[in-house]
């Protein structure tokens, strides 16, 4: 059985965030047209929800790939999701179907729109779903269930981010990922929702 202390999970996804998901965030933050849709194709093979999203629905049709995705997220901001965000997300997530011919893309959404936001978006993958207990598809109660499970171990979790200065030489980038920089970043609420990912991504794939 894989390792799934928070000390462990921290590290993993300081990892994670040097070496993907800070060039995905960045590009769809600041990148030109053709940078943010890079991310999206990076991010769609790093995740492995590319297969949701049929090439015949974009690139055989004359787009870029990706390109009808990033016309749905390109412009959305976090306040939009701050009052309901399942009720948003499910929004985004039928407008995304429809345009790939009503394709299952519930986690693809949730990840697309991660890495455009962050906060308040849960990431929702099975194996996540499957630890913390919630049937297949529904949202609402994963996202209390993922908060409830959270909350018990925020503390932990936190104390392990913190530890994580102290090993900036396990950090995958040393020209980031210096202590001021893991210090900063480490102590960013989402970070912590993001070792949570881990350790629920973890805990389902070994259930």
């Amino acid at each position: 059985m894989a390792t799934n202390t928070f000390e462990y999970c921290s590290l993993h996804y300081l990892n994670q965030w040097l070496t993907y998901d800070i060039n995905y965030c960045q590009a769809l933050a600041n990148g030109n047209k053709n940078e943010k849709l890079t991310a999206l194709k990076n991010a769609g093979g790093f995740y492995r929800v590319a297969r949701n999203l049929p090439s015949e629905y974009d690139e055989k049709k004359g787009l870029a790939r990706y390109e009808p995705v990033l016309d749905i997220i390109d412009l959305l901001k976090p306040i939009q999701f701050e009052n309901d965000p399942v009720k948003e997300i499910r929004g985004i997530e039928k407008r995304i179907s429809e345009k790939y011919r009503d394709r299952s893309v519930l986690s693809l959404t949730t990840k697309f729109l991660w890495i455009k936001i962050k906060q308040p978006i849960l990431i929702y993958d099975s194996q996540a779903r499957i630890a913390v207990g919630t049937e297949n598809g529904d949202l609402d109660t994963y996202y209390e269930k993922w908060r409830e499970g959270f909350k018990d171990n925020q503390r932990e979790i936190v104390e392990a981010c913190f530890k994580l200065t102290d090993m900036n030489k396990y950090a995958v980038n040393q020209e980031i990922g210096t202590k001021e920089y893991i210090k900063a970043v480490s102590g960013e609420a989402w970070f912590h929702e993001r070792v949570f990912d881990i350790y629920l991504w973890n805990k389902g794939n070994n259930a």
